[in-house]
């Protein structure tokens, strides 16, 4: 079997019920479609078959969004365990939702996944991005509130050396 290694209809059914931006929909279509060999404008080269070379920036070109509106997405989908980070520029899309190529690969890419103690798999309540935003901004405000918190500490003045009189 080649293509693409999933039961679309449950991905679709789970991304069509959570209740996300659009624009993330959009940063994951557009990281499905990178999975392709054909898929123009990815450099092949440098990512070996099942992983996706492409950072934020061509990401955000690609889906015509800005640096924000691409970051949070990729944090959310690393958080949720629906990709992972090979090395620097090359992303693995979790082999158990979805890949671009025979079931064999699949396999190995799933061993792959495992070997690289890539995260589990999480399928979120519909409610679940909201939920996490909410608590990423949560924490946010409680780590700007403890570094306020923090007591700053005046340095001594140094006292240049005094200039000698020249002769």
């Amino acid at each position: 079997m080649t293509g693409y290694v999933l039961d679309a209809r449950l991905l679709m059914d789970v991304l069509g019920s959570m209740k996300m931006p659009g624009s993330w929909f959009q940063v994951w279509c557009k990281l499905v479609a990178a999975q392709d060999p054909a898929y123009h404008g990815v450099d092949r080269s440098k990512a070996p078959r099942g992983y996706v070379r492409i950072n934020q920036r061509d990401l955000q070109k690609r889906c015509t969004l800005s640096a924000a509106s691409v970051s949070e997405p990729s944090q959310f989908f690393h958080h949720i365990g629906w990709m992972r980070t090979a090395k620097p520029g090359v992303l693995q899309l979790n082999p158990w939702l979805t890949v671009a190529g025979t079931s064999a690969e699949q396999e190995k890419w799933q061993k792959e996944w495992n070997a690289a103690k890539g995260p589990a798999c999480v399928i979120p309540a519909p409610a679940y991005p909201a939920e996490w935003r909410a608590e990423r901004a949560k924490a946010k405000k409680e780590a700007e509130a403890a570094r306020r918190r923090e007591k700053v500490v005046a340095l001594p003045l140094r006292r240049l050396p005094a200039r000698k009189a020249s002769a």
